[in-house]
């Protein structure tokens, strides 16, 4: 069972509450401890079309309104006066209970063209979490064309509920005409993050041209301290190598871990270089005290600056969710202000140990102190063997408890019971996802006696992982190479 949500001392019909003065305009939000960690691979997208059918309804005009699905909550968040942010929220409350299901089509088109204008996808969650939870940002929303009423209304009945929200206000008193007649149901705490990982530190090639790192650490006031520390020294230290857009972020999480990222555009060569020393001498303990100092004092001036405009009360309604005390402004100046240099080092060895580091593509990511993090399988299944058309290479091995494929000495293997997801097309081409991310590509042109192979997995693998997708361009079915011609000398 999870732990029960902390104490507040207001209540919405029945929804957890927190309200604080702000010096600007009133605004609120209404939270839900859902979001894509929740969602199986192959129904990728579901909690944003959710979002995006409640959140839009009749509104005031100059009234800011807006919903967001992030990782582990979505909110839908209003700015204006009592009335407006009465009628918004209220608005939320009857859409789910009755969803506009007539604008399933409208909603996914916009869903389309959103992805189609955001950059690539971040790949270290899925190198470090798998194809499920934590590591499905990485993925696109791929069970957008297959969601249907009796699917939306179940997520809903699930993870849209009053016992899953928790209301915030930044106002003098909660609008006296907002009503949130929200379904009832369960608290629903993240799940565990998975773990894809055998070993770390760890490295990747990835696919562009830039630089990136991430970890995992515990959840606290020097953790987020050092996020911003390592930013300074990034900064400072790869100056000289052409790096730009040097960025870090802290993202805590509902289980009491947090999310350090650090990405980069790089140089010459020697970016990389630069930056596997900076994380080592980082990570081991060479923390400069005059960092700490300002990271710590530009903490607390935007805790205060924050606690003003009642914008800590997003972050507060995420801990109320997740179990976690919710802080005073005083608590939590006093835990930044008491971080030492040696808190922070302690915290930056964790975090170098747990670390990813992705190198730019056609690097070589074998690195001195990481351990090549591995695209491979180390077993196959036994079954019936087809080899490559003209590729003698190439062999695929389909059995009852999964598929193989071996190209030249490389194995890639996805379990029937591990399978996130099963990607189809009309002309027979199958493509199988495992929950370790790993990819099984069993395309019948490439193989020998494979005409029954589509059916074979089909049969295996359960229909809520299965993904039809639109029929391919006759030039994008995989083919096998041309066959080698020999000459007779002579």
């Amino acid at each position: 069972m999870p732990p029960p949500l902390a104490d507040s001392p207001l209540e919405v019909d029945g929804v957890r509450t927190l309200l604080a003065p702000t010096t600007g305009p009133m605004h609120a939000g209404l939270v839900f401890r859902v979001g894509l960690v929740d969602e199986p691979l192959a129904r990728r997208g579901i909690t944003h079309l959710v979002e995006h059918l409640v959140a839009h309804g009749p509104g005031r005009a100059g009234a800011h309104r807006n919903g967001r699905t992030g990782v582990e909550h979505t909110y839908f968040h209003v700015q204006g006066d009592a009335d407006e942010v009465a009628e918004f929220l209220t608005g939320i409350g009857e859409r789910l209970r009755n969803l506009p299901l007539g604008r399933i089509a409208e909603e996914r088109d916009a869903l389309r063209a959103e992805a189609a204008g955001r950059p690539a996808a971040d790949p270290l969650p899925m190198w470090r979490h798998g194809a499920r939870d934590y590591g499905l940002s990485s993925y696109p929303e791929l069970g957008l064309a297959q969601l249907g009423a009796d699917q939306l209304n179940a997520w809903v009945a699930r993870y849209f509920t009053r016992e899953n929200a928790v209301l915030w206000v930044a106002g003098e008193a909660i609008p006296a005409g907002l009503r949130l007649d929200l379904p009832g149901g369960e608290r629903r705490p993240a799940p565990v993050a998975s773990v894809a990982l055998p070993n770390t530190p760890a490295c990747f090639a990835g696919g562009s041209g830039d630089l990136a790192w991430d970890t995992v650490v515990r959840r606290e006031p020097r953790a987020a301290v050092l996020a911003n520390v390592l930013e300074r020294r990034m900064t400072r230290d790869l100056r000289d190598t052409g790096a730009q857009r040097i960025r870090t972020r802290y993202e805590p999480r509902a289980d009491g871990t947090a999310r350090i990222v650090a990405t980069l555009e790089p140089g010459p060569d020697r970016t990389l270089t630069g930056l596997v020393g900076l994380l080592s001498a980082v990570g081991a303990g060479q923390i400069d005290q005059d960092d700490v100092t300002a990271v710590a004092e530009l903490t607390c001036d935007g805790l205060r600056a924050a606690d003003e405009r009642g914008a800590r009360l997003p972050g507060q309604a995420f801990n109320l969710l997740a179990g976690h005390p919710v802080q005073s402004l005083d608590e939590a100046l006093a835990g930044v202000r008491a971080l030492t240099r040696d808190d922070v080092a302690e915290v930056a060895g964790t975090a170098y140990r747990a670390g990813l580091l992705m190198t730019p593509a056609g690097t070589d990511a074998d690195l001195p102190g990481y351990t090549p993090a591995t695209a491979t399988s180390a077993e196959m299944v036994t079954g019936r063997t087809h080899r490559g058309r003209n590729n003698r290479g190439l062999r695929l091995v389909a059995g009852p408890d999964g598929v193989s494929v071996l190209d030249g000495d490389t194995v890639t293997t996805v379990r029937y019971d591990a399978c996130a997801a099963l990607l189809t097309w009309p002309d027979g081409g199958r493509q199988l996802i495992g929950q370790d991310a790993l990819v099984v590509r069993a395309e019948p042109t490439l193989y020998r006696g494979a005409d029954g192979l589509p059916a074979e997995i089909d049969a295996r693998v359960p229909a809520e992982s299965r993904v039809d997708l639109a029929a391919r361009e006759p030039e994008t079915v995989p083919q096998p190479p041309a066959p080698t011609r020999w000459f007779r000398r002579g």
